[in-house]
């Protein structure tokens, strides 16, 4: 990653991902780079309207999806040329996106892809989203979530990692299977269903941030925005509480799931309130990402330039948390429910782990503690007290 990015997952349909107040209204949004996943020629139309408006995209060709979806090891050389230059001229394309949560008996063929990518584009990325660890074992085709990070990284050796890992249900309108989904559906469909009140969000942070550490990979999470299924529509603090989850984990990128709304899928899905509907017309979560994009962005740059050091939480501890017991300059933090991400150039990132009610906190360190605060740290004492929205941040310096 060359620098920190907001970007999506399912962006608008052909004809509209043409159109320029689309494409506008996508930048507006806080949207830096874009999901372009079009046949080629209408991938080509849309690159330059991006550019006028600042976007950069990663690429899905239907050519590399083809190469992946038949396991052809034996055209991956000429088709990822041929891909590479018939782009060479777009200077907005960040990179090139392959798949969409593979599974383990899939990686050879990836790591041929990436490989290739590497040799005919060296300095573009390649994008790659991983299953979360709810997935099944069938669905993994490994013998448990850690392998399957595992052997992705040493198979594949991937530009990044990303996942999406999607938690807040209780949706009441959910519909049953029509008779009409794929075997891949269904194994969603039914991973997705096994609890009403799911559990795993910081095994699975952890775990990536974990792997990713140490493989020298940077780390993406796709975050869940648009109501579906058994998810429900999500207010402002919960999407807020996602993003900021991943920039206290060290986390160089965010993705939202959706900007477009799909009208893909069976009666279990009801696809509805993605950033915008099936004619570009901006819903409500256009507006919650527009503004979380604009408090968050100057935060997510700062920390690009430095590295995750160590995630701790105060309060009530979830499966995969580490309690915070003192680390580095600060002595203690009072409050109740947070998150506090620490990182190599002596900044922390503390959240407010509650999605549904401010809380105060009090840290305390040996030294002065410094805020953020209208794009500068505000210098302080060696005691701070900060009172933090629903799901809200606030950077520290030490």
């Amino acid at each position: 990653m060359k620098r920190f990015d907001i970007t999506f997952f399912y962006g608008p349909h052909p004809e509209y991902v043409v159109q320029d107040e689309v494409i506008a209204d996508m930048a507006a949004s806080g949207i830096t780079l874009a999901q372009l996943n079009q046949e080629t020629a209408i991938s080509k139309q849309a690159l330059p309207i991006m550019q006028k408006y600042g976007l950069r995209a990663d690429v899905g060709d239907p050519r590399i999806h083809k190469l992946y979806n038949e396991n052809d090891f034996a055209n991956v050389d000429a088709v990822v040329k041929q891909v590479v230059e018939d782009y060479a001229a777009f200077d907005n394309v960040e990179g090139f996106d392959i798949c969409d949560e593979p599974h383990s008996e899939a990686f050879p063929i990836l790591g041929e892809i990436v490989k290739a990518f590497r040799k005919y584009a060296p300095e573009k990325e390649t994008v790659i989203n991983l299953f979360p660890n709810y997935a099944s074992p069938e669905q993994l085709r490994d013998t448990d979530y850690t392998a399957h990070l595992e052997h992705f990284v040493q198979q594949v050796e991937p530009h990044f990692l990303s996942y999406d890992h999607y938690h807040f249900l209780g949706r009441q309108k959910v519909g049953g299977d029509d008779g009409n989904e794929d075997e891949r559906e269904r194994l969603i469909r039914e991973s997705c269903s096994k609890t009403e009140d799911r559990g795993g969000f910081f095994e699975n942070i952890e775990e990536v941030r974990r792997v990713g550490l140490e493989s020298g990979l940077e780390q993406m999470l796709i975050v869940l925005l648009v109501e579906h299924g058994p998810y429900r529509n999500l207010t402002r603090a919960e999407l807020l509480w996602e993003v900021n989850m991943c920039l206290a984990y060290g986390f160089h990128r965010i993705s939202y799931f959706t900007y477009w709304t799909p009208d893909c899928g069976n009666e279990f899905w009801q696809w509805d309130n993605g950033m915008c509907d099936l004619q570009g017309n901006k819903k409500p979560h256009y507006y919650d990402v527009q503004a979380i994009n604009k408090s968050i962005m100057p935060i997510g740059e700062y920390l690009f330039n430095t590295t995750s050091a160590a995630v701790f939480h105060t309060g009530e501890l979830e499966a995969g948390a580490k309690a915070f017991a003192g680390y580095g300059p600060v002595n203690s933090i009072e409050g109740g429910n947070a998150v506090i991400g620490f990182f190599e150039d002596g900044s922390a990132y503390l959240v407010n782990r509650d999605y549904q009610n401010a809380a105060t906190f009090t840290v305390k360190a040996n030294g002065a503690i410094a805020h953020w605060e209208n794009g500068t740290f505000v210098p302080g004492d060696s005691t701070l007290t900060v009172t933090l929205a629903a799901g809200e941040g606030v950077l520290l310096r030490f």
